[in-house]
């Protein structure tokens, strides 16, 4: 009896598994789907390991009351609903082309959303349930992994002293590879807000050297403002957010380090590359959309500028020179378009919806080219399914992708503001058939 005790009480003990579960909370404020699959991916594999996850995001997984039971995700769409109204009505005020997609604004342009992640932060601290978080203190939390670029959440650092990740849906923005103490050289080793990367002119280097001095001087500038901010809404003892940087202790960026260049980046600085793919499981297409695919004999394009673009937006002189030299193609065309029709009339071959199952659609092999605006995720997908690219840049990093497309001999990049239906026709028939 006491023999066979024994072995129930080995076999017992072979079969206890340790699981040291952490409770983390993460904070992701960017209101972009694509930026926020990046942040799912880790946070849904985090919780699938055990630990407790808290969300706060602007764009949910699951329907409320729906998530797994160690997942808890807390909406504060509507409290960042101004913003995306805010920006939608810009575009539409000043067009794509004096607003974004203008290389001589594009200072201004990051100024803009610098500033407008003051005003949004302090909108996300009004919410009841991020308010209750940050004051509850019977449950402790572990681990702080905060979106990287918004600098305001490091107060959090200072509300939980506990250990903190910043994760980026891209690369690097101002100050981020010097927060956890990677070097930095404006010329040499180029973050993701540039404009030119390869064989610049003298020209070109200056002008990127005055971006970066312009850019970074307003970044340390206004973090006054940031902290008088954080002050009125925890009290007169947080520290200055140049002395909270100091909690950082890894940085995670969803770039591969060959597309980021060769950095020179310290152990804590780790390179996720295509994160959101994780989660990418391809799935059948509408019925509609994978029967115009098939009957699409001479190839199809995919056009899509992203989430955070409005392409009705653009001026009826840009636009036609899209439609124009679309009309003209042998190839079907989809045309991600953020209205129920166009402006002018619909070629025959071109398709428009406000939404397509993006990663699905580029799996097709029907498809040719993708034209886009060159964001990372985006770029990403193109790269998971072989597609050659396109890419017209129109804010933050987008400048950088589309100059790595000519760079890794994967596409071309055009200008907005400057291409001709001509230029758009070459360099679409180039792409398609350059077997290189």
């Amino acid at each position: 009896m006491a023999l066979k005790l024994s072995k129930i009480l080995i076999l017992v003990s072979c079969s206890i598994i340790l699981c040291d579960s952490a409770r983390i909370l993460c904070l992701f404020p960017t209101s972009s789907f694509s930026h926020q699959s990046v942040f799912r991916a880790l946070t849904h594999e985090l919780a699938r390991r055990g630990h407790d996850v808290v969300v706060i995001t602007p764009n949910p997984a699951f329907p409320k009351g729906q998530t797994p039971d160690n997942l808890t995700e807390i909406d504060i769409h509507d409290e960042l609903s101004f913003t995306i109204e805010t920006w939608n009505k810009a575009m539409r005020q000043h067009g794509l082309q004096d607003y974004l997609a203008a290389e001589d604004k594009y200072v201004k342009t990051m100024q803009i959303v610098y500033k407008q992640m003051t005003e949004t932060f302090e909108a996300l601290a009004n919410n009841e349930e991020v308010q209750k978080i940050f004051k509850d203190n019977k449950k402790k939390i572990d681990l702080l992994i905060l979106e990287a670029w918004p600098r305001p959440l490091l107060v959090l650092s200072h509300i939980f002293k506990v250990p903190v990740i910043q994760i980026s849906s891209f690369g690097t923005m101002v100050r981020n590879y010097e927060t956890v103490g990677a070097i930095g050289n404006p010329l040499l080793l180029p973050t993701g807000l540039r404009l030119r990367v390869h064989n610049m002119t003298i020209w070109e280097k200056f002008v990127e050297l005055y971006n970066y001095i312009t850019l970074t001087n307003f970044y340390d500038s206004y973090e006054e403002t940031d902290n008088a901010m954080l002050r009125k809404l925890f009290g007169p003892d947080v520290p200055p957010l140049s002395e909270l940087a100091n909690n950082v202790d890894m940085l995670f960026l969803n770039v591969n380090p060959i597309w980021n260049g060769n950095w020179p980046a310290p152990p804590s600085v780790v390179h996720l590359g295509g994160l959101h793919l994780e989660l990418y499981e391809p799935k059948p297409l509408p019925k509609d959309l994978q029967t115009y695919l098939d009957n699409s004999h001479n190839g199809a394009i995919y056009v899509s500028f992203g989430t955070n673009i409005a392409p009705s937006a653009m001026s009826l002189d840009r636009l036609s020179t899209f439609i124009d030299a679309f009309a003209k193609l042998p190839y079907n065309v989809l045309f991600k378009y953020d209205q129920e029709s166009l402006p002018m009339k619909q070629p025959e071959n071109v398709m428009i919806s406000k939404w397509f199952p993006q990663a699905d659609v580029l799996n097709h092999t029907n498809i040719k080219l993708f034209i886009c605006q060159g964001g990372l995720q985006s770029t990403d997908e193109a790269l998971m399914n072989g597609v050659p690219l396109i890419g017209i840049p129109m804010l933050g990093d987008q400048w950088f992708n589309t100059e790595k497309y000519e760079h890794h001999r994967i596409g071309k990049k055009l200008d907005f503001n400057t291409v001709t239906e001509e230029e758009l026709l070459n360099s679409i028939e180039t792409v398609i058939k350059d077997e290189t």
